[in-house]
């Protein structure tokens, strides 16, 4: 693949991602309104608490997802056809396998839902919602999972993003309609599992059509990437998205959830988007690693780290100003919970700046593949999460969760840091250190001043947007100005870049 064609991909894939995720977010506030006003908060935490259990069947799949990714790159860019074939078909058959297990861990959860789930809803009403959400999630993960991989190894993340747009939208509005027609729950989710299933069917057509893969080319000697060295990175990425969920589930109860879940639906959005723009570099950087382009991938990745910390501190810093109110507007109406809970909204969106903040670090380690060399951090990492939230959880309710998780993002993302500095850039740790604090300051200043100088309205979500765009240009301006301060020799040389590509253009045009 030569450079026009991976840059053109990556162009592709960063635009269709934003796009995506730009839907994605919408629908993931629209959605759970309507059941949060049609349903109420006992409904609304039994479903999250549900899709935390089922997620725990993502433990199956033992971290291989991230390194049979890895393991595409190379054969992909040689042009390897056999190599991909035995990959995917191996992969396949692992998935196939689990598929079986994953079945069974969801009939032992239906039965066994409102012994971990703290809910006053009969068992039926719970198990019946369980079967029906992990068939959902059924069609959704596991039965396309290896196509998804194989795309977007080969730097065709767009297409995925394109069929889950198409399947996303489709689903909102029909659930919507169905709940507006007074259809329940049950009724409801069941719908939207046969429209999910439209995701892996579109995916194994375009595969079939687009690749040779057949089971002459199977190798079923062909050893799979070894398991072990992913396991605990995909069991710390778990912890990550379920541990808080869990505790809260068995320690607080469902209602919890609900404010949980509300707060973090906005948080996650902007994880998703980042991780989004982040999948569509993925690939490239996996074809500069498999080529051993050392000097491009460290100059790639100072311009992918800069843009990244910009706009995570960018994102993280407008949430916090601007979350409450919107909180205030999105559930008015509820009382069946008290839903504002400043300490836990701060706690929560700073565990998210960590995470994000590390995205380009945990991109550039899994591309290369050193799952085996990072396993500590990963470690330390699910520890430090598990134990501090389970033991803050009785106190702090929320907030002690939300500490946890922060306290883990915080000691994970600096180790990662770390480690790439000094085993694949070769660069000097400092620079990570002196930005990130740099970046913390500025972005609490920005939240102090603002609540001293300037009220968010929680009237109408159309005077909340309209202060929020206000926020919002504030802030980018300021980190804006941030991130050329200290990054100005990498501005200097990407605007140079940049002309010399016009140039060169101009002269092939004339």
């Amino acid at each position: 693949m030569d450079n026009a064609s991976r840059t053109k991909k990556t162009k592709t894939n960063i635009v269709v991602s934003i796009l995506y995720q730009l839907i994605y977010t919408v629908i993931g506030l629209v959605l759970p309104r309507f059941i949060l006003r049609t349903f109420g908060s006992d409904v609304n935490g039994i479903m999250r608490s549900i899709d935390q259990l089922l997620s725990c069947t993502m433990l199956l799949e033992g971290g291989i997802g991230g390194m049979v990714l890895a393991s595409f790159y190379l054969p992909l860019a040689s042009n390897d056809s056999r190599a991909v074939s035995d990959i995917f078909n191996n992969t396949k058959r692992f998935f196939n396998r689990i598929s079986a297990v994953y079945a069974a861990l969801v009939i032992l959860f239906s039965v066994f839902a409102t012994l971990i789930i703290n809910t006053e809803y009969d068992p039926t009403f719970v198990g019946a919602l369980v079967l029906i959400l992990g068939l959902t999630y059924y069609f959704n993960y596991y039965l396309g999972v290896t196509h998804q991989l194989l795309l977007k190894a080969d730097q065709k993340l767009y297409i995925v993003q394109l069929v889950l747009m198409v399947t996303l939208t489709l689903n909102a509005g029909i659930s919507i309609g169905l709940m507006e027609s007074g259809a329940g729950i049950h009724v409801v989710k069941l719908v939207s599992a046969f429209v999910f299933l439209l995701n892996p069917l579109i995916y194994r057509i375009y595969i079939k059509q687009h690749y040779d893969i057949s089971k002459k080319l199977f190798d079923p000697n062909r050893r799979m990437p070894r398991k072990r060295d992913g396991v605990i990175h995909h069991v710390a990425y778990f912890i990550h998205r379920n541990t808080d969920v869990v505790i809260l589930s068995i320690f607080r109860g469902v209602k919890e959830v609900s404010v949980y879940s509300i707060y973090y639906s906005v948080v996650v959005g902007l994880e998703n988007f980042l991780t989004a723009v982040s999948n569509g570099l993925a690939g490239v950087i996996g074809n500069i690693i498999a080529k051993k382009e050392n000097k491009l991938l460290t100059n790639s990745f100072e311009v992918y780290e800069m843009c990244n910390t910009f706009l995570t501190s960018f994102f993280c810093t407008a949430a916090a100003v601007l979350i409450l109110p919107f909180v205030r507007i999105y559930t008015d109406g509820v009382t069946d919970a008290e839903y504002i809970r400043p300490s836990f909204a701060y706690l929560l969106i700073a565990a998210q700046w960590f995470y994000c903040i590390r995205i380009p670090y945990n991109n550039v380690i899994n591309s290369a593949g050193h799952y085996g060399q990072t396993k500590p951090g990963a470690y330390m990492e699910a520890a430090l999460n598990f134990f501090i939230s389970l033991l803050t959880v009785h106190k702090f309710g929320l907030a002690g969760v939300a500490f946890g998780t922060m306290t883990a993002m915080l000691a994970r993302t600096v180790y990662m840091a770390w480690y790439l500095s000094k085993n694949i850039l070769k660069r000097n740790f400092r620079v990570f250190i002196r930005n990130s604090g740099i970046h913390i300051a500025v972005s609490v200043i920005i939240v102090f001043v603002m609540y001293q100088c300037y009220e968010v309205p929680s009237d109408s979500f159309m005077n909340w947007g309209i202060n929020a765009a206000f926020v919002s240009i504030i802030t980018i301006v300021c980190f804006a100005a941030l991130s050329f301060i200290l990054n100005r020799k990498t501005y200097i040389s990407l605007f140079k870049e940049i002309k010399i590509r016009r140039n060169h253009h101009g002269r092939n045009e004339f």
